[in-house]
């Protein structure tokens, strides 16, 4: 099921629309007929720095940015990008950081790919032992620039929002009381910030 990446303010030729969001505010039937849970994120995107790599098969494309924001009501704590062209202008992949006081996304994966008018990077990994994903598009190279917030879904194999905060739970054990609490409250905002998010997409 694939959800709408919305963006602030509406600056044309940065990001676009990728993955359609639909279904419930807390679980979502998937194609294989089970309930996935998703996590709202609102990431801040700088623009990304363009460089040049020197490979044996020629020269790639580089890109670099930060990520900064949140994921499913928690803040990030770090996040960057960086990806490459392979062989192919019109494909490459990169690696990708992020992280929340409950813990990192391990493994964090890019796919890209091109059709020579608009860029899509495919964000993958391992948040609170569950898997993630989530896509962006922009046309161009560059994504992000000054004053643009990306605001979407993320898939998680998460089934519940029950199983969502006991996975935090679980990963804050030797964090003090109060960040724990402070944690579980901001976990519990998701719920209404999935809901919000589908409203405004149904209305546009």
């Amino acid at each position: 099921m694939r959800h709408l990446t919305r963006w602030r303010p509406a600056v044309a030729g940065v990001l676009t629309a990728a993955w359609l969001s639909v279904g419930m505010a807390q679980q979502m039937p998937t194609a294989f007929g089970q309930a996935e849970y998703v996590l709202y994120y609102s990431l801040d995107l700088p623009l990304s720095i363009p460089g040049l790599t020197l490979t044996d098969q020629g020269t790639k494309r580089t890109y670099v940015g930060a990520l900064r924001g949140s994921l499913g009501g928690l803040p990030l704590t770090e996040g960057s990008y960086t990806y490459a062209n392979g062989a192919s202008q019109r494909a490459g992949g990169g690696t990708f950081t992020m992280a929340t006081k409950a813990g990192p996304i391990r493994a964090g994966q890019i796919l890209m790919t091109s059709d020579g008018k608009q860029t899509t990077l495919l964000f993958f990994g391992t948040y609170l032992g569950a898997r993630l994903s989530f896509a962006l598009t922009g046309s161009g190279d560059q994504f992000g620039g000054a004053g643009v917030v990306a605001t979407g879904l993320a898939e998680t194999t998460f089934q519940s929002h029950e199983q969502y905060v006991a996975a935090i739970r679980e990963a804050t054990t030797r964090l003090p009381q109060a960040t724990r609490d402070e944690l579980l409250t901001a976990a519990d905002r998701n719920p209404r910030l999935v809901r919000d998010y589908q409203q405004k997409s149904s209305s546009h």
